[in-house]
């Protein structure tokens, strides 16, 4: 018997991976043009399929038809008719709740090695969308209603750029018998920046302190909560890498009077490599929170001095891709 319920899961899960593959590619061959990271799900990329609580439900169909017909029960018949017209109508169902729903996932996301990253995904629909399920990486996000935000958590701990993983929305809708779902043709990617580290010890990275001058960096004395409206000039940027769905700004900022700084990141490999890059990486985060010009350099390119959101943003993706 166990060997007959092995065999059975092996082609269960072969028949659904052939069935998500071909659903992909042929969402793919009709929407590379058509979608820009917006997707409207219809009759043309929805698959509608009994669950397996559905499969067992049609054999009892099976079943009781059977018993109806050899001893001429009508009510048995008529029992075995009315739950048809519940699976009939439950496909109706499981496809006119998703269909229409438009989905925007938003792109070119970052976040630090070991924190989370949340993608949003923004859905409309011009109907009430019940019990959808968004699933990514054994990562779940539940939506409901006719507009909304889902925001599907993923583990990032590589540092680098990665594309975006396949999500798939499905629903079970109304009854648990039919499973409605699909793909969103994802063609984004996300940074992963080296985890910010803080050394202790000087460890000779910085060619401005090889002649001795030490740069004490100005942290912020009092900090409030993001509004809308504030500089992001002052946002605390040490902060937002640990906490990034709660940004904070500077209140009172002090005036950092330092000479420019140039950031080298030397030729490692391995362990020490990730090591030097976090130690960078906090190093960038404090010199742009102190309002300090810096530069990068790595053993294969160079960025010129400068400050400000997009020159950081520009240091961490180097840093990443290191």
């Amino acid at each position: 018997m166990s060997a007959l319920k092995r065999l059975s899961a092996t082609i269960e899960a072969i028949f659904w991976r052939r069935l998500d593959r071909w659903l992909l590619k042929r969402q793919t061959e009709q929407g590379a043009d058509q979608f820009n990271h917006s997707t409207q799900f219809n009759h043309s990329n929805l698959l509608v399929f009994p669950s397996r609580y559905g499969f067992w439900f049609v054999l009892l169909l099976i079943l009781l038809y059977l018993l109806g017909t050899n001893y001429q029960n009508n009510l048995v018949l008529l029992l075995t008719y009315l739950l048809l017209s519940v699976f009939l109508l439950s496909i109706w169902l499981a496809w006119k709740n998703v269909s229409g729903l438009r989905v925007e996932l938003t792109t070119d996301q970052s976040t630090f090695a070991g924190c989370p990253l949340e993608l949003q995904l923004d859905c409309t629909s011009q109907q009430a969308v019940c019990a959808l399920d968004f699933c990514c990486e054994q990562q779940v996000a539940t939506f409901n209603g006719t507009s909304g935000q889902c925001q599907l958590p993923l583990t990032a701990t590589k540092r680098g750029c990665h594309p975006l993983p396949r999500i798939q929305l499905i629903s079970y809708f109304p009854f648990g018998l039919i499973r409605c779902w699909s793909y969103l043709p994802s063609r984004g990617h996300y940074w992963v920046f080296p985890a910010p580290l803080q050394h202790h010890q000087h460890n000779g990275l910085n060619d401005a302190d090889q002649n001795g001058q030490q740069h004490a960096l100005q942290l912020p004395d009092q900090l409030k909560p993001y509004q809308s409206g504030d500089s992001i000039r002052h946002l605390y940027w040490k902060r937002l890498a640990i906490q990034p769905h709660a940004p904070v700004v500077k209140a009172a900022e002090q005036q950092a009077t330092a000479d420019p700084r140039w950031l080298v990141v030397p030729a490692l490999t391995g362990p020490a490599l990730e090591q030097a890059l976090s130690e960078v990486c906090y190093q960038l985060l404090e010199l742009e929170q102190a309002g300090i010009r810096y530069g990068l350099k790595t053993p294969t390119s160079r960025i010129e001095m400068g400050t400000g959101p997009l020159h950081l943003q520009q240091c961490l993706q180097r840093l990443a891709s290191c």
